[in-house]
């Protein structure tokens, strides 16, 4: 007996390494794994993305800055009790206002006094900013602008996120059909394995064929386990989008029927880029927020126009006729009232300085991102172009593909079945065998090329929604 028959015991090893195989592939794809179509990944990460929840938060502050902002138009109504005890002596002359000096009021004395008196006063004072010339409208477009902008970055993100994840599940689809690629392959190289044993123990072939076949098993399960850590990889980067447990589904393969593969064909976005897109809409909503600012700038130094009212109640310890009272508990009797009423034109020359300086400076910012929506502009269309001469070539190449793969199958079959009537060698079967998994896989990645290209084409044409109805159970 050949000595390479005893070095392989092939039925045992084959055995065992093709259920060791098995295991591994139920472990990564449970056989009662739930399909995950593309649509349902797109909607569970856009529902669980926590980057989404933050933006969705951020819109929502700045609807409550809004009416944050209306609120600068209501007047300020101040109410206040007061009540001291102390010295009070004064001197004719004035100086401004200071929170750490006391307002002492009273008559002027010769001498100073050192008794003590107590005091009471309760104040209402209300400051009324009517008329600003526009400040107030300024404001409130400049916070709508500011959620405007803020909805623009929800949307660009959201729209970013989709492409990510349809990205992600397009890339973990081919691994997964990859990985059964190389499944077939690992149980045609079982058959080779046969059919060697079946002529090597009869001696019809050469004991080296069994030493080639069983480098090219090895060589075939090593592709497959590769293959099985690229999948699970795959699955890693899924979950963190979508949140599942993406060990417990796997990706729809019905998408390349025929059926499918025909409607996607007819799927054919607009190719143009227009304002509305939102990799541009964001760069739009950020140019006008600028505008608004602008416009806030020019209103803010205005005059404003104010009405002032107070009216107010005293007590004191101290008789009008400068008479100290023993009881300091007379101040609580309120024995005098007074009440101002003013119309306040308030204006600070200097402001004109500050108020070039911001225009100057929001004039500038107003340019800039007019700048990024044009270079933005350019880029998309840039990349659009990219794509439809990319989409173009794709189509060519698997329209030939077919026949490719057809005569793959074929010259496969009729090696296997020569080797066998031993007319040819265990080369020329590994060859077939080649050709026809380079085959298979060039099928596999120009579909995966087809389906990346569509779907960037209808993301630079805002049509990721009508693209993944198409997806959708």
């Amino acid at each position: 007996m050949d000595k390479n028959i005893i070095r392989y015991p092939f039925k045992g090893f084959t055995i065992i390494v093709l259920t060791i195989i098995g295991v591994l592939l139920c472990t990564a794809v449970p056989l009662s794994a739930q399909v995950l179509n593309l649509y349902d990944a797109v909607n569970k990460t856009i529902a669980y993305y926590p980057l989404l929840q933050q933006r969705e938060a951020e819109v929502a502050a700045n609807k409550a800055h809004i009416s944050t902002v209306n609120g600068n138009r209501l007047p300020s109504l101040k109410l206040m009790e007061e009540a001291t005890g102390g010295t009070s002596n004064s001197l004719p002359g004035g100086y401004f206002s200071m929170s750490t000096v006391p307002s002492t009021s009273g008559s002027v004395r010769a001498t100073e006094k050192n008794n003590v008196s107590s005091g009471n006063i309760a104040v209402s004072y209300m400051n009324w900013q009517f008329y600003t010339f526009g400040y107030y409208h300024a404001q409130t477009k400049e916070a709508r602008a500011q959620l405007a902008s803020t909805q623009a970055v929800y949307n660009a993100d959201k729209y970013l996120l989709t492409e990510n994840v349809i990205s992600v599940y397009l890339d973990l689809l081919k691994k997964y059909r990859l990985l059964q690629i190389e499944r077939e392959n690992v149980d045609r190289v079982g058959t080779i394995f046969n059919a060697i044993k079946a002529t090597v123990v009869s001696g019809l072939k050469p004991g080296v064929d069994s030493s080639t076949a069983s480098a090219e098993y090895s060589k075939a399960r090593i592709a497959y386990i590769q293959a099985l850590n690229d999948y699970m990889y795959g699955q890693v980067a899924m979950s963190s989008f979508t949140g599942l447990d993406t060990s417990q589904v796997r990706p729809d393969t019905s998408v390349f029927v025929p059926g499918f593969l025909s409607k996607i064909y007819m799927f054919q976005p607009i190719d143009s880029i227009n304002l509305n897109h939102p990799l541009l809409d964001i760069y739009q909503k950020q140019y006008e927020q600028q505008l608004a600012n602008l416009n806030t700038v020019s209103k803010k130094y205005l005059p404003k126009l104010s009405m002032e009212g107070a009216g107010w109640v005293r007590g004191s310890s101290i008789s009008p006729t400068d008479v100290y009272s023993n009881n300091l508990t007379d101040a609580m009797l309120y024995s005098r009232s007074n009440y101002l009423v003013g119309l306040t034109v308030s204006y600070n020359v200097f402001d004109l300085k500050h108020r070039h300086d911001e225009m100057v400076e929001g004039r500038y910012k107003v340019k800039a991102q007019q700048s990024a929506l044009q270079n933005e502009q350019l880029n998309l269309n840039r990349l659009l172009q990219q794509t439809n001469s990319a989409y173009s070539s794709t189509v060519q190449k698997l329209n030939e593909l077919p026949f490719e793969l057809h005569s793959s199958q074929e010259a496969y079959g009729q090696q296997i079945a020569l080797y066998r009537s031993g007319l040819n060698t265990l080369i020329d079967v590994t060859n077939s065998l080649y050709v026809l998994k380079q085959t298979e896989t060039d099928v596999i990645l120009a579909q995966d090329d087809l389906l990346q290209l569509l779907y960037m084409k209808a993301g630079l044409s805002n049509q990721l929604d009508i693209f993944l109805q198409n997806f959708k159970q």
